[in-house]
């Protein structure tokens, strides 16, 4: 059994209500660079409550952050969308 599909009007009017009617998305020849210190933002908020010992937690933390800053680095390699030093 097939799924149906949202016709093309309605998708872009589920848009507009979810970003806004004069959201435009980015071009699509722009570059990004990885972050050099992905876990610099949780660790800016402190010791996360979510352990005895939130020093494990924040490692943990950084860990998942680490891996998601590699994943998204392969895919933008991937697509020709990762900006390369020239050092």
């Amino acid at each position: 059994m097939s799924k149906r599909r949202r016709p093309a009007a309605s998708r872009r009017l589920a848009e507009q209500r979810f970003w806004g009617v004069n959201y435009q998305p980015a071009p699509a020849g722009e570059k990004i660079r990885p972050s050099r210190d992905p876990g610099v933002l949780a660790r800016s908020l402190g010791t996360p409550p979510l352990a005895v010992d939130g020093n494990v937690a924040q490692r943990h933390l950084t860990a998942v952050y680490e891996e998601a800053v590699r994943a998204a680095t392969a895919l933008a390699a991937a697509n020709d969308l990762l900006e390369l030093d020239d050092d």
